[in-house]
């Protein structure tokens, strides 16, 4: 190997070097909280005797016994604890954890900047090494604090940068294994730990494993290190399989009326749900169609149907929509209608997760009401007898349920529970219709099967930001997704612009990210901007680019 370790065999810990530059003092154990209490370490007894490889066993406060290995290989650092008891797993603390009388200890480092692949920030992409990040299928847009709705789940690898080189810390599990919600950087001044979040939905009666923590050294830029992630996930057969074949289809360029239902909202004073209706999305349509924008692919957005579970058009918005699917078919047009993942509304109580009071908070793909009410619904929406629409633009993974009182009827939880309820709305969609398109915002290689194409998601807004924000961010975000899940399509959505000026600017990118989409008809919604013939140009140019880049 290109560095050194000392190991201090009295404080448990490992400092590793390179160049006679210290890069950080790795702690040698773990804590693994219970619902019961924290897990404490009263002594450690390290163990050196193997060439390269650290075990250390503790006398724990919560486990019958706990045993930590590290080894150190030539370009990374894989580090694994073992607990043997009884106990609901809380909160799971990795190169770091809790030994008494001293106390919560963190590992030490020298680290100057931390990138998460987890959009979080409207133009902040890499971090001083002092400020958190966390990786969640936990978000929301709405609620001060939480606002990583973005990536619902980002690929579970932060990368941070020390001297010259790039350090990657990478989870390595299938995802069966990923019953937590979030996987956080926790740093404090000269030092970090890691931990992850099971919340007291994993009880352990024998042994548990906790995911493979791999620290791998010698990046050369942050995507370099998430590169480097998707490689260790191949090699440990930690990545599904999927169909190597991509409809042609799937590449046309892309309408969704999100956008001109919210600028219509903000012009008539109405909230943008409302309009999802067959009369607007016509209107819509021919606008552009006016303007020589007639896109391949439509999607009908938030809320066409009149309850999100049961997935039934709403009849007073939509007289007849599995006869208008047909006439865009007819016209050459695919369609996709979005789907909102958990939401529980017109699904029956036995289909979903609880809270202690018994009231539903979520869709509980583990429940067999809820496999036919899934089944059902993706049924109807993709079959000829039902609306044959082409697929779906699935959107709020992000309310992914968290809560250790939370009531459910299987082992899964976080990552794994919305797994499941996507491997659902998948599986049964390629069995209605092989070709349907499922795009989602999980650009994670866990949920490979699951996905076709990833959303880059909404733009965030920082008024105070340098011209040109928004095509730098979601630069950033179609880099995390082409490092890590180069076999999908990217849509590159493109709403809510801040203004009119930086939709101008984002469009002239859109074409080398991925798949163009459209989100306007005649003006925008935050600065209320009307369109002139020049903005319409400006779409065909990106299309038409897009097209014949297609066709080389």
């Amino acid at each position: 190997m290109d560095y050194s370790v000392d190991v201090n065999a009295g404080k448990a810990y490992a400092t590793v070097s390179r160049d006679e530059q210290v890069l950080f003092n790795l702690r040698l154990f773990a804590s693994l909280d219970t619902a019961e209490g924290f897990d404490e370490s009263s002594s450690l007894e390290v163990d050196t005797s193997e060439s390269g490889v650290v075990r250390v066993t503790a006398r724990s406060s919560v486990w019958e016994s706990r045993v930590t290995t590290t080894r150190f290989l030539p370009d990374r650092i894989e580090v694994q604890t073992t607990v043997t008891g009884q106990g609901r797993l809380t909160d799971v603390h990795l190169l770091g954890g809790r030994r008494t009388p001293r106390g919560f200890l963190p590992s030490g480092s020298r680290l100057r900047q931390v990138y998460s692949p987890n959009p979080d920030h409207p133009t902040r992409v890499v971090r001083d090494a002092v400020e958190p990040a966390t990786i969640s299928v936990c978000g929301e847009g709405g609620e001060p604090g939480i606002e990583r709705w973005l990536f619902t789940p980002a690929p579970w690898c932060f990368a941070a940068a020390a001297s010259s080189e790039w350090i990657g810390f990478s989870l390595v599990a299938p995802v069966v294994e990923q019953n937590f919600t979030s996987y956080h950087y926790r740093p404090v001044t000269g030092g970090f730990s890691l931990q992850l979040d099971y919340e007291g939905h994993t009880a352990v009666d024998g042994t548990f494993t906790t995911p493979l923590l791999v620290v791998h050294l010698g990046g050369e830029s942050a995507e370099d290190v998430l590169v480097r992630h998707r490689e260790l996930l191949d090699a440990a057969g930690a990545v599904p399989s999927r169909a190597a074949e991509r409809p042609e289809w799937w590449s046309g360029t892309i309408f969704c009326g999100w956008g001109a239902q919210c600028a219509l909202g903000v012009r008539t004073d109405q909230a943008p749900q409302p309009l999802a209706t067959q009369a607007n999305y016509d209107t819509f349509l021919e606008t552009l169609a006016g303007h020589g924008i007639v896109p391949e692919t439509v999607v009908i957005d938030d809320k066409w149907q009149a309850s999100y579970a049961t997935c039934r058009p709403d009849p007073a918005r939509w007289t007849d929509l599995a006869g208008w699917i047909a006439k865009r078919h007819a016209a050459g047009q695919r369609v996709l209608l979005w789907w909102k993942a958990w939401d529980y509304e017109g699904a029956p109580p036995d289909a979903c997760i609880t809270d202690a009071g018994g009231e539903p908070v979520g869709l509980d793909a583990e429940s067999p009401a809820c496999v036919e009410l899934i089944q059902d619904a993706v049924t109807y929406m993709l079959s000829a007898d039902g609306l044959d629409a082409d697929g779906f633009k699935i959107d709020f993974t992000a309310r992914t349920p968290s809560g250790s009182s939370l009531r459910h009827s299987g082992n899964r939880w976080g990552a794994a529970l919305l797994h499941e309820q996507l491997r659902l709305v998948y599986d049964t969609a390629k069995q209605v219709k092989p070709d349907a398109l499922v795009v989602t915002h999980t650009p994670n290689p866990a949920f490979l099967d699951v996905t076709d194409m990833i959303r880059l998601n909404d733009v965030l807004h920082d008024h105070s930001a340098e011209p040109g924000y928004v095509a730098r961010h979601m630069s950033y975000r179609a880099g995390v997704v082409r490092s890590v899940v180069p076999e999908l399509g990217v849509d590159t959505d493109g709403w809510m612009m801040p203004s009119h000026a930086e939709w101008r600017d984002y469009l002239r990118i859109q074409d080398s990210l991925g798949v163009p989409a459209l989100y306007y008809v005649d003006g925008t919604d935050t600065d209320r901007y009307d369109f002139r013939t020049e903005d319409f140009d400006a779409v065909k140019d990106t299309w038409n680019r897009y097209r014949a880049g297609l066709s080389i």
